[in-house]
C-alpha cells in the first residue's frame, strides 16, 4: 500500500498478521519502508513518521482491511510527544514503544492520555522490568522476541509479566512448535511465519474438486490456448466464475460497462492481465487454511513481486511469468495443509520450478524465493545481504515490493467488499 510523505516520496508498509490463541487474526503491525532510489531499504521508523503519512495511512487502511483488527505502529518518542498517533483512529490503534527505559513523566502522562482516549500500548519486555513499572502499567500488550527461547525461559516471562495484566506477544514464531510453547507458556498473541508452514504433517488424499481446479490451471498455462474452449471451462465451475466476474465488476477496475461472460473479459483485459486474475481466485477457492485470505495475500504479494524482479532485471534470463506462478504456488503447502512434494502433482511447472518448491540445494530459483520470503516479514538486513548476493539493484526491488504491495493489497480491498 502507498501512501505519501511530506516531500512527494511515495511509501509502502508491509503488514505483518497477528494471531491470538487460536489462530484468529488480531490485527498487522505495519512496517513503512520508503520507495525512493536515494532511500535505504531499512524501514521508516522513528522521526521519518508524518502526519501526512499517518492521514494517508487512516484513508488506505478503511479501504483494504477489517475495521475490527487492530494495527500497530512503532512510533519514536518524540512523534509520541507530537501526538503524531491521533492522526490514526482510536480503538484500532496499538502504540509500540521502541524501548521502556529512560521514559520522563511528561511522556507517561501523554501516554496514558493517548489510552484515556482509546488507544491501546505494546511494550518490549526488558529484563529490568521493575525500574520501568509505570510504563508497563500501562501496556495493554507486552511484545518479546521468543527466537532462541524454550519453555522454562517463556515460564518465567509470563510469571514475571502476570502482574501487569498485559496480554503477552511473541514475536518471531517461526513453525508450529514455537507456536504450541508459546502457547503453552501463557502467551496470548503471536507473530511470525509459522502461518506459512503447514499445519499437519501428514499425507492426506487431494480432494476431486481440488484435482478438477489443478486441471484448470494446467489448462489457463497452455502457451497457445483455445480461448472459447477455455471459456467454456472456467464457466462450467460456478464459483470460479462468480468470484471472477465480481472481481472484474468491482470498482477497483472501472470498467464503464459490466462485464458478465469470460469471453468478454479476456476481450476487454486481455489474456495475461485475466490469467493473473485467475490464478489468484482458483488459489482462493483450493484453500483449506483457516487464514486463507491471508495465505493467498502474501501469495499473490509474492508472484507480482518475483514477476517485476524479473521484468526489471531481464538479464537473468528468468520468465517474468513462470517467476510469478513461483510466488503464486510457494505457500500452497499452507494453504492446503498438504506436503509440497504431494501437491507438485497436480501442478503445471517446469522441473526447476518444482525444485524450487521443494527448497532443493543449488537451485537458482531459491535464492529469489528467500529475498521474497525475507522482505514480507521485514527481515531487511538478510535482504540487502541477498541483494548483493544476486546482483540486483536495491531501488528496483524496492520498485518492484511496491507495485507487489499495491497489486495485493487492490486484492485485498475487493475481497473485502466480496
Amino acid at each position: 500500500m502507498n501512501s505519501e510523505k511530506d516531500d512527494k516520496t511515495p511509501v509502502t508498509f508491509a503488514r505483518l498478521p497477528i494471531f491470538d490463541g487460536k489462530k484468529n487474526l488480531w490485527g498487522y503491525e505495519l512496517v513503512y519502508l520508503s520507495a525512493g532510489e536515494d532511500k535505504p531499504l531499512c524501514p521508516e521508523t522513528g522521526d521519518g513518521l508524518t502526519p501526512d503519512l499517518m492521514s494517508g495511512t487512516s484513508l488506505a487502511l478503511d479501504q483494504i482491511m477489517d475495521l475490527e483488527k487492530k494495527i500497530m505502529i512503532q512510533f519514536s518518542g518524540k512523534n509520541i510527544m507530537k501526538n503524531l498517533p491521533y492522526a490514526l483512529p482510536p480503538g484500532r490503534t496499538v502504540i509500540k514503544l521502541s524501548s521502556p527505559e529512560g521514559l520522563p513523566d511528561s511522556f507517561l502522562a501523554i501516554l496514558a492520555k493517548l489510552k484515556k482516549d482509546g488507544y491501546q500500548v505494546t511494550v518490549p519486555w526488558v529484563k529490568n522490568h521493575n525500574a520501568c513499572k509505570a510504563v508497563y502499567d500501562l501496556a495493554d500488550t507486552i511484545s518479546l522476541n521468543i527466537a532462541a527461547m524454550v519453555l522454562p525461559g517463556l515460564l518465567c516471562v509470563c510469571q514475571e509479566a502476570a502482574p501487569y495484566k498485559a496480554g503477552i506477544l511473541a514475536e518471531q514464531v517461526n513453525n508450529q512448535a514455537a507456536f504450541d510453547v508459546c502457547c503453552k507458556a501463557g502467551f496470548s498473541f503471536f507473530k511470525g511465519s509459522f502461518l506459512k508452514k503447514q499445519e499437519d504433517v501428514s499425507v492426506k488424499r487431494v480432494l476431486s474438486g481440488t484435482v478438477s481446479r489443478f486441471e484448470l490451471m494446467k489448462a489457463i498455462e497452455k502457451t497457445d490456448p483455445d480461448f472459447s474452449e477455455l471459456a467454456t471451462a472456467i464457466q462450467a465451475d460456478v464459483a470460479i466464475s462468480f468470484r471472477l466476474l465480481a472481481y472484474l465488476n468491482s470498482a477497483s477496475f472501472g470498467f464503464r460497462r459490466k462485464i458478465d461472460s469470460i469471453k468478454d473479459a479476456i476481450t476487454t483485459m486481455g489474456w495475461h492481465n485475466l490469467k493473473n486474475w485467475l490464478r489468484v481466485v482458483l488459489l482462493s477457492e483450493v484453500s483449506e487454511n483457516r487464514n486463507a485470505s491471508e495465505l493467498v495475500f502474501l501469495s499473490a504479494q509474492r508472484g507480482k513481486f518475483l514477476e517485476q524482479v524479473g521484468r526489471s532485471h531481464d538479464f537473468w534470463g528468468f520468465e517474468p511469468d513462470s517467476l510469478f506462478l513461483l510466488g503464486m504456488f510457494s505457500l500452497l503447502d499452507a494453504l492446503l495443509n498438504q506436503p509440497m512434494a504431494e501437491i507438485l502433482k497436480y501442478l503445471p511447472l517446469a522441473d526447476k520450478l518444482k525444485g524450487a518448491l521443494l527448497m532443493q540445494a543449488n537451485n537458482e530459483y531459491v535464492p529469489l524465493l528467500k529475498l521474497a520470503r525475507y522482505l514480507e516479514e521485514a527481515a531487511f538486513e538478510q535482504t540487502e545481504t541477498m541483494i548483493g548476493q544476486l546482483g540486483l539493484d536495491t531501488a528496483k526491488v524496492k520498485e518492484a515490493y511496491c507495485q507487489a504491495l499495491d497489486w495485493a493489497n487492490k486484492l485485498s480491498e475487493m475481497q473485502l467488499k466480496r
